[in-house]
Protein backbone atom coordinates (compact mmCIF):
# COMPACT_ATOMS: atom_id res chain seq x y z
CA UNK A 1 0.00 0.00 0.00
CA UNK A 2 1.29 3.48 -0.84
CA UNK A 3 1.60 5.92 2.03
CA UNK A 4 0.88 9.35 0.51
CA UNK A 5 2.36 11.10 3.54
CA UNK A 6 5.92 9.74 3.29
CA UNK A 7 6.72 11.75 0.13
CA UNK A 8 9.07 9.03 -1.14
CA UNK A 9 6.96 6.10 -2.28
CA UNK A 10 5.47 6.58 -5.73
CA UNK A 11 2.84 4.60 -7.59
CA UNK A 12 4.12 2.58 -10.52
CA UNK A 13 2.80 3.63 -13.93
CA UNK A 14 0.12 1.42 -15.40
CA UNK A 15 1.17 -0.04 -18.75
CA UNK A 16 -1.67 -2.45 -19.24
CA UNK A 17 -3.10 -3.13 -22.66
CA UNK A 18 -6.53 -2.72 -21.09
CA UNK A 19 -8.23 0.51 -22.20
CA UNK A 20 -8.50 3.39 -19.76
CA UNK A 21 -11.98 4.93 -19.93
CA UNK A 22 -13.45 8.10 -18.47
CA UNK A 23 -17.06 9.22 -18.94
CA UNK A 24 -18.41 12.66 -18.08
CA UNK A 25 -21.97 13.96 -18.08
CA UNK A 26 -23.58 17.37 -17.87
CA UNK A 27 -27.27 18.25 -17.78
CA UNK A 28 -27.85 17.38 -21.44
CA UNK A 29 -24.40 16.36 -22.76
CA UNK A 30 -22.06 13.37 -22.51
CA UNK A 31 -18.32 13.17 -23.15
CA UNK A 32 -16.15 10.04 -23.18
CA UNK A 33 -12.41 9.41 -23.35
CA UNK A 34 -10.69 6.09 -24.01
CA UNK A 35 -6.94 5.46 -24.19
CA UNK A 36 -6.02 2.12 -25.75
CA UNK A 37 -3.54 0.43 -28.07
CA UNK A 38 -4.38 0.01 -31.72
CA UNK A 39 -3.40 -2.96 -33.90
CA UNK A 40 -0.03 -1.36 -34.70
CA UNK A 41 0.83 -0.94 -31.02
CA UNK A 42 0.36 2.84 -30.93
CA UNK A 43 -1.52 4.49 -28.07
CA UNK A 44 -4.73 6.11 -29.32
CA UNK A 45 -6.95 8.53 -27.41
CA UNK A 46 -10.55 8.42 -28.63
CA UNK A 47 -12.90 11.26 -27.73
CA UNK A 48 -16.65 11.02 -28.22
CA UNK A 49 -19.35 13.49 -27.31
CA UNK A 50 -23.04 13.90 -27.76
CA UNK A 51 -26.39 15.05 -26.55
CA UNK A 52 -28.44 13.19 -23.98
CA UNK A 53 -31.66 14.46 -25.59
CA UNK A 54 -31.07 13.82 -29.30
CA UNK A 55 -28.72 11.89 -31.59
CA UNK A 56 -26.28 14.73 -32.29
CA UNK A 57 -22.66 14.07 -31.44
CA UNK A 58 -19.26 13.28 -32.81
CA UNK A 59 -15.83 11.97 -32.10
CA UNK A 60 -12.18 12.03 -33.01
CA UNK A 61 -9.01 10.14 -32.21
CA UNK A 62 -5.33 11.03 -31.79
CA UNK A 63 -2.31 8.72 -31.77
CA UNK A 64 0.53 9.09 -29.27
CA UNK A 65 4.06 7.73 -29.26
CA UNK A 66 3.90 6.67 -25.62
CA UNK A 67 1.48 5.65 -22.92
CA UNK A 68 2.63 8.59 -20.78
CA UNK A 69 1.83 11.14 -23.51
CA UNK A 70 -1.62 9.65 -24.08
CA UNK A 71 -2.34 9.55 -20.35
CA UNK A 72 -1.28 13.20 -19.96
CA UNK A 73 -3.67 14.20 -22.77
CA UNK A 74 -6.50 12.14 -21.24
CA UNK A 75 -5.94 13.82 -17.86
CA UNK A 76 -5.82 17.31 -19.38
CA UNK A 77 -9.03 16.78 -21.35
CA UNK A 78 -10.75 15.38 -18.26
CA UNK A 79 -9.79 18.47 -16.25
CA UNK A 80 -11.21 20.73 -18.97
CA UNK A 81 -14.52 18.82 -18.93
CA UNK A 82 -14.79 19.18 -15.15
CA UNK A 83 -13.97 22.90 -15.36
CA UNK A 84 -16.88 23.21 -17.80
CA UNK A 85 -19.34 21.65 -15.38
CA UNK A 86 -19.23 17.98 -16.38
CA UNK A 87 -19.26 15.31 -13.67
CA UNK A 88 -17.04 12.22 -13.86
CA UNK A 89 -19.29 9.16 -13.69
CA UNK A 90 -16.82 6.31 -14.25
Amino acid sequence: MIDEVDGVTQALPVHSDSPIRRRFVAADRTYSLMLSRDLLGDWVLMQTWGSRVNKHGGGKSRAFDSFEAGLAALSALGRVRQERGYQLVD
